[in-house]
């Protein structure tokens, strides 16, 4: 008896600190967003100010590698919100059509759709591990600030894999906390 209940503690723990690291990666993702928006309005402002510039025959340089930059991290920060959607829920769903259907044909959508999709998240990081793996080989690099591409592909990797596991645990039902915290 006290074997299994803290097999459940163990069980519980894990849990619980892989709904922390699903939690901690969405808010790097949405920390890259913030500076995106940052370094976006900034952009615009010297674009803004190029044009009172010109009027008095100056310039105001827009920032270079703004789009290297931005290519980059919205690629990360967008997958690295996918994990926490799984788990909470918070991501399009067939709801219109399952809120009429009995718990048992729900509950069965549930676990199919989420083990079909862990299943080719899985499948997507094996994908982006050899292309990482690829580009790292063939050194490639952004075009202007000159960032190795595969340090950004390997962040992706993290995301599908803790996607995956959001999936799964999105089977089990909901986290303890949902309120986001």
């Amino acid at each position: 008896m006290a074997t299994a209940k803290t097999c459940e503690a163990q069980q519980m723990s894990l849990r619980a600190i892989l709904v922390k690291v699903i939690n901690g990666w969405a808010l790097l993702g949405g920390a890259l967003l913030l500076i995106i928006v940052a370094v976006t309005a900034i952009n615009a402002a010297g674009f803004s100010a190029n044009v009172i510039a010109r009027l008095w025959g100056g310039t105001v340089p827009g920032l270079p590698g703004y789009e290297d930059a931005v290519q980059m991290l919205v690629g990360v920060a967008a997958l690295a919100m996918f994990p926490y959607a799984q788990l909470h829920s918070a991501h399009a769903s067939v709801d219109v059509f399952m809120q009429y259907a009995p718990a048992r044909a729900s509950r069965i959508v549930t676990v199919v759709s989420n083990t079909v999709l862990a299943a080719i998240v899985v499948w997507m990081a094996f994908m982006l591990v050899q292309g990482t793996l690829q580009m790292r080989a063939d050194h490639v690099e952004t075009t202007v600030l000159g960032w190795p591409v595969w340090v950004f592909m390997s962040s992706a990797v993290v995301s599908c894999a803790l996607w995956s596991v959001a999936a799964l645990m999105a089977i089990a039902g909901p986290p303890e906390n949902t309120d986001g915290a």
